[in-house]
C-alpha cells in the first residue's frame, strides 16, 4: 500500500500543479464553452474577477505540498474544496460533461486521505473542546 500511495500522491500533485500553472498561465489551450451555456456564463463571471486566478494558485500550492510527502495532509485539505467545487461545476452545470478528471482528482483524494487518516483523527471527533 506504500506505494499506492506515493503513486497515486504524485499523480495528484502534478495533475493539481500542472493544471494550476496552466491556470496562471495559459500553455494549453481548451475551447471556452458557448456564451449562452451555464458554463459559459459561469466563466463570464468568473474569469473577469480574477476569482479563477486566486484557485489556480491554491492548486499549485495544494499540489506542491502534496508531491513534499511531509506536507501532504495540508496539501489535501487545500485540495479537497476544489476537487468538491469542480465536482459540482460538471454535475450541475455542465450536465456530466468532462467530469473524468474531477472524478480521478476525487478517488485519489479519499485514497490518500485514508492513507493519511492518523494525521486526519483529531477532525473526527465528538468531543472537541477549545483550548
Amino acid at each position: 500500500m506504500k506505494y499506492l500511495y506515493l503513486i497515486l500522491r504524485i499523480l495528484l500533485g502534478l495533475i493539481f500543479v500542472v493544471f494550476g500553472a496552466n491556470g496562471l498561465h495559459p500553455f494549453m489551450h481548451a475551447a471556452m464553452p458557448p456564451a449562452d451555456s451555464l458554463p459559459g456564463k459561469f466563466m463570464a463571471v468568473m474569469m473577469p474577477t480574477g476569482w479563477l486566478h486566486h484557485v489556480a494558485l491554491l492548486e499549485v500550492i495544494g499540489g506542491l505540498l502534496v508531491l513534499y510527502g511531509g506536507t501532504a495532509p495540508l496539501g489535501l485539505v487545500i485540495l479537497g474544496p476544489i476537487i468538491v467545487n469542480a465536482l459540482l461545476f460538471h454535475i450541475l452545470l455542465a450536465g456530466g460533461q468532462g467530469i473524468a478528471p474531477a472524478i480521478t482528482a476525487a478517488i485519489f483524494e479519499i485514497v490518500l486521505i485514508y492513507g493519511y487518516r492518523e494525521y486526519f483523527a483529531g477532525i473526527f471527533t465528538y468531543k472537541a473542546k477549545t483550548s
